[in-house]
């Protein structure tokens, strides 16, 4: 009989240092001490309101983003991945988006960019899907975890200081702060063990996230009662709406999405930028297929592993991005963001204090490196 290591795991984040998740929760609740979010987030939004106006300034409204132009005229045609997006002027790259992502993207980009210039209108808009991030890592800091409020509180101000998440909501404005409410969505119902809502998040993520979230599924069937069974259904129905969308449009339009969307390493950053900055430089398309097989073999034994050891489900989960970002040739830098909301559970689970501090210095400089580099990028390509 297979352990429900995913109950057991689960809980066990509840018990650590002795917490009582319920009294902290009535704590988090207090009224008297005010809500814990409140402070962090005004000066979230202050910040980056002050941040983005004072851009939109000193670059006379130019955009010095690259794929803020792409994303505006994803928003403000939602429905053009059904069609012949190259026709329609996409790249391969762009094309291969998940088809609902315009759509569902643009709910909270779109309005932004109707009241206000281009530039401001998609930094506004990410802000506002990075809002959501905030009080869904908020809730699950208080609920699913049952952190103590000064926990919470450190948990909020980290995730508002990191320059991986304001800069990406003003300096490059990125979409994976949307991708973000999928990984979360994805794991809570992991965490709960309501398998059959992962089935249904995964094909919504493959139809509007980020299809290589779908590596998620390796930890998630790992910590279930079946794994073989949960990982073949749940690969089988995603990879049936994946070939589904790559048929019709290869029928309608000799079209290739996903399967055509093929990049050279030296735009990514993983180790096969490594390798291909050293002189290893074989066909991108072997690379493509590579690098697939090496994520499912980093992934695979470590998720195993993590099983045979009981640990618990949120660390795994975040191993397995960090893993992924690591071993996928086209890995780009705003990637990371997938993993920094779990990322930050686990920081708050760090026993020691200095320990926590140095996590939170690496993340902080990683950000600085990460936002720099493509900020620079931006302004030379501008």
């Amino acid at each position: 009989m297979i352990p429900d290591i995913g109950k057991k795991s689960n809980a066990a984040l509840g018990q650590q240092g002795g917490r009582n998740p319920a009294s902290d929760e009535a704590a988090v609740c207090n009224q008297d001490r005010g809500p814990v979010w409140m402070l962090p987030l005004a000066v979230y939004i202050l910040f980056s309101t002050a941040a983005g106006l004072l851009l939109y300034k000193l670059t006379g409204g130019h955009e010095i983003a690259d794929d803020a132009l792409h994303l505006q005229d994803l928003v403000r045609h939602p429905f053009v991945l059904w069609g012949n997006y190259q026709a329609a002027g996409l790249s391969p790259a762009w094309g291969s988006f998940p088809p609902l992502f315009p759509l569902l993207f643009g709910l909270l980009v779109g309005p932004w960019l109707q009241a206000l210039p281009d530039f401001l209108g998609i930094r506004f808009g990410i802000l506002s899907w990075s809002i959501i991030v905030y009080f869904l890592v908020y809730i699950m800091a208080a609920r699913t975890f049952g952190f103590p409020r000064r926990t919470i509180r450190w948990i909020l101000w980290v995730y508002v200081l990191l320059p991986s998440m304001w800069g990406s909501v003003v300096m490059i404005p990125q979409e994976e702060i949307y991708v973000c409410i999928f990984c979360l969505g994805l794991f809570l119902a992991a965490h709960h063990l309501k398998w059959t809502l992962v089935l249904l998040l995964s094909v919504l993520t493959v139809l509007a996230g980020k299809y290589f979230l779908l590596v998620l599924l390796a930890p998630f069937a790992f910590y279930s009662p079946r794994p073989v069974k949960y990982l073949l259904v749940w690969g089988g129905a995603c990879g049936l709406v994946l070939a589904a969308y790559i048929g019709y449009h290869s029928a309608l339009y000799q079209l290739r999405p996903i399967l055509d969307h093929v990049i050279t390493p030296s735009a990514s950053l993983s180790v096969w930028a490594l390798a291909w900055n050293l002189g290893y430089q074989p066909a991108p398309e072997a690379i493509k297929l590579a690098s697939l097989v090496t994520v499912a073999a980093a992934v695979l034994p470590a998720c195993y592993a993590a099983r045979r050891v009981r640990l618990p489900l949120l660390h795994i989960c975040v191993i397995t991005l960090y893993l992924t970002l690591l071993f996928l040739s086209i890995t780009f830098p705003a990637y990371v963001l997938w993993a920094v909301p779990m990322m930050l559970f686990c920081l708050a689970l760090i026993p020691s204090r200095a320990e926590r501090i140095q996590a939170v210095v690496l993340a902080v400089m990683w950000g600085i490196g990460e936002w720099g580099a493509n900020f620079f990028r931006g302004v030379l390509l501008a």
